[in-house]
């Protein structure tokens, strides 16, 4: 249930659109899915409401009548040049529809009102009474005396705006999507007709909902996201040094001759991105150390040029030479773009201040009290721990503008200048955050956005500094491979045209010995047993169809390399399930829905696991669209399986903070907020299962894991940072 209250304890307009979304939905039958708590749900399960809730979820009721009406109230007291405005108008009447569906669906489908009201309907509540007689004598009226000048208006009105107002009802069914931040990435990708998923009145009245919200409900306090821009300043200038010093090598051969080929274009533009990145490198150029460019936006000048000059002519035109053809200043030039490529791919990010950051937003969320750390704590209580930051971080930045929506709007005000999903061009850029340590090889692990360039929903491309970081692989002869974990889901039309171009580029010859990918999507019904797979119990059903899914591949969203041998990778799917049902889940004959996430969260740790002992890469990553969700968990998930392997059960302070970083370290600079919950929450769930269960019997499970895998892989595992 929305209980977001300002200081007076009003309820938010974009709460209260919110509302009303999830009451027009109601229906008779209530759905599988789980949702979050919310009026939605507390009215389908009204009768198992204690009265206290009954009484609870009658008051948001009535609370959101009366915010839209507060909010009607303001518009035609305070905006009354918005009334003018034809989509303004759309926007209001859109609003005023949804309530009238939310009241209709109210009387259909609860007995929520007939202990306090005598025909039971919500017609009868003062609340809605006001609203709608405000609607009809006030605002309806503004609306003619604005329009009066205007040919034919009610004709306007009717069959002209029926279309539009519905649109915008649509869209405001929408808002809870827009504000949990879910497929935000739509705001930038156009239909295949060319037009845009979402049309920018939408977006439009969104802001003039918001700010109304911040009119009735005020803020205390500076907004704690403004900190962000300071330190993504300071991260700018220390990827700036490491890109510099990993490229060391290739700068200096670079400058050896390229003065005396200046006039050179391709040189030119390689000595104005050189200079971009040490403008960068420079402390002068901090946020707080200049009123001039700062060091964010040499950083981007730098990128920009790299791009530039990757997709190039001239570029193309020297690597179609054969090594042997290319003359040494060439070769120095190629390999310091390349050099600049990977770095940029392998930077770290400014983890303490990142902490350091989030440390004080726990403070302020906590009213002063310090998180308290421990050292040596157990799974359960770490996760506990995080659960709770979540809870007190998220509902602390809820008194503050919405950082996923401005971003939004954001993307509508630049869209000339951000036309297309982007996200690594789009200030998502990738980093390191920990390396996988055996016996048997070691591998850094990235965070990394989806490499690709979305510009219409069929149509996406690997972006150029991508290929020019597989291109490093081939003149570095300590590196060989990049393992992809796609988790994306490629039968989704959402998401099928990035898969699609990761696997065009893990088929062309130049990028296939260094290029290795692997999709387990994250998004279809039966990653979250839905649909036809709820009820699907039995324990021995779902191992087959788990085998099935994996087995047939494209078809059910899966994608192997052919650098994995499928007779070997199916040998080792149909010998870990039974040990994962066994060890894991005590052999049950039943599972339930959460038994069976948490099974396929497992699964999907150990295949990759031996992924990444079949291919042995110097880097990999798990990907998705922007890394900050399903990436970020999937990573955090991957790191806590090797402490369990390595037979360490407790969490040193140093650890603990190295996981928080890995899961909100990107969702707060990217997008302003915290780690999905519901994601967060599944990941949870899972390595509580495996904590708990590595340290009864981790020797005995390394004992029936150890056949499966080649002998050094166990041998001094870890994960390192």
């Amino acid at each position: 249930m929305a209980k977001k209250k300002g200081k007076e304890g009003e309820m938010s307009i974009m709460d209260a659109v919110d509302n009303l979304s999830g009451m027009a939905e109601l229906d008779v039958t209530f759905e599988k899915e789980g949702e979050a708590r919310g009026v939605k749900k507390d009215l389908h399960k009204l009768k198992e409401l204690k009265p206290q809730e009954k009484e609870e979820t009658l008051s948001t009721v009535k609370g959101t009548f009366k915010t839209v009406h507060k909010y009607l109230e303001h518009v035609y007291q305070k905006d009354k040049e918005q009334l003018k405005d034809r989509d303004m108008q759309r926007g209001i009447k859109a609003i005023m529809v949804l309530a009238d569906e939310a009241a209709d669906k109210l009387d259909k489908c609860t007995s929520l009102f007939k202990h306090t009201y005598k025909e039971g309907k919500v017609s009868e509540i003062k609340e809605y009474k006001d609203l709608r007689a405000f609607f009809s004598k006030k605002i309806l009226k503004r609306f003619e005396e604005v329009l009066e000048t205007e040919a034919k208006w009610q004709e306007q009105w009717g069959a002209e705006d029926d279309e539009q107002i519905d649109i915008e009802r649509q869209g405001l069914k929408d808002l809870e999507m827009v504000k949990r931040d879910k497929e935000y990435e739509l705001f930038y990708i156009r239909k295949d007709d060319g037009k845009p998923f979402f049309n920018r009145n939408l977006l439009r009245h969104i802001k003039l909902v918001s700010d109304f919200d911040e009119i009735i409900v005020g803020f205390e306090g500076e907004d704690p996201l403004l900190r962000i821009n300071i330190l993504l300043d300071h991260e700018a200038q220390l990827i700036a040094e490491e890109i510099r010093d990993i490229a060391r090598t290739e700068l200096g051969d670079f400058y050896a001759d390229a003065f005396y080929h200046k006039e050179v274009p391709i040189i030119s533009d390689t000595i104005k991105m050189t200079m971009s990145l040490m403008l960068a490198c420079n402390p002068h150029n901090l946020l707080e150390n200049t009123m001039g460019k700062v060091c964010t936006r040499y950083l981007k000048d730098f990128h920009r040029f790299l791009r530039n000059i990757l997709a190039s002519t001239e570029y193309e035109r020297l690597i179609s030479h054969s090594d042997e053809e290319t003359d040494k200043s060439t070769k120095a030039l190629l390999n310091l773009i390349h050099a600049f490529s990977f770095a940029f791919f392998i930077h770290s990010g400014k983890k303490q201040e990142m902490l350091d950051y989030l440390s004080d937003l726990i403070k302020r969320a906590s009213k002063g009290k310090p998180l308290k750390r421990r050292e040596g704590i157990t799974t359960d209580n770490f996760l506990s721990e995080i659960f709770d930051i979540h809870d007190l971080v998220t509902d602390m930045l809820k008194k503050f503008p919405s950082g996923p929506l401005f971003k939004i709007l954001d993307i509508f005000q630049e869209r000339n200048k951000k036309e297309g999903f982007d996200p690594i061009n789009q200030g998502n850029s990738p980093y390191y955050l920990f390396t996988f340590s055996s016996g048997a090889f070691d591998a850094s692990c990235l965070k990394m956005p989806c490499p690709t360039f979305h510009t219409h929903i069929n149509k996406a491309e690997v972006i150029d500094e991508f290929k020019g970081f597989l291109r490093h692989f081939e003149t570095k002869k300590e590196l060989t491979k990049h393992l992809h974990f796609n988790l994306q889901d490629r039968t989704s039309w959402e998401e099928h045209a990035r898969c699609e171009s990761l696997e065009k580029l893990q088929k062309k010859a130049e990028f296939s010995e260094q290029f290795t990918l692997v999709t387990l999507s994250k998004k279809s019904d039966f990653y979250f047993q839905a649909e036809n797979y709820f009820d699907i119990n039995s324990s021995k059903d779902f191992m087959k169809l788990l085998e099935e899914q994996v087995k047939s591949g494209e078809e059910c969203g899966f994608f192997f390399s052919k650098h994995i041998p499928q007779k070997e990778l199916h040998l080792y799917i149909k010998k870990i399930i039974p040990i994962i049902h066994i060890h894991f889940f005590g052999k049950k004959a039943k599972l339930a829905r959460k038994e069976r996430l948490d099974f396929i969260e497992i699964f999907y740790l150990f295949l990759e696991l031996k992924v990444l002992e079949i291919i042995k890469p110097d880097t990999f990553t798990f990907s998705c669209k922007d890394g900050i969700d399903v990436g970020a968990t999937t990573s955090g998930a991957f790191y806590a399986l090797l402490k369990f392997l390595g037979k360490e059960g407790k969490w040193s302070i140093e650890e603990q903070d190295h996981l928080l970083w890995i899961l909100c370290g990107g969702a707060l600079t990217v997008r302003e907020r915290l780690v999905d919950y519901q994601r967060f929450s599944r990941m949870a769930s899972a390595l509580s299962i495996l904590g708990a269960t590595f340290t009864k019997e981790h020797d005995k499970l390394i004992k029936v894991l150890q056949p499966l895998f080649h002998a050094k892989l166990f041998q001094k595992i870890k994960g390192e940072f």
